[in-house]
């Protein structure tokens, strides 16, 4: 994704958001970017592998 597209994505997410253009404009669009980033990786960390035991992943399995 080019940087005009993702300028253009954020700002139609957050019109879709009922935000309007002077909140927008007026708004610290580079921190909102950072919190975006940090929302994104923990979601990526939170769906990384975890260890487990089988009985976890197949509580039903029986022997």
């Amino acid at each position: 994704m080019t940087l005009p597209d993702f300028i253009y994505s954020t700002y139609n997410s957050l019109l879709e958001s009922d935000w309007r253009m002077a909140e927008i404009d007026q708004c610290d669009l580079l921190g909102f970017l950072r919190i975006r980033a940090w929302g994104a990786r923990k979601k990526q960390q939170n769906s990384k592998p975890k260890p487990g035991y089988i009985d976890t992943v197949w509580p039903n399995l029986k022997p």
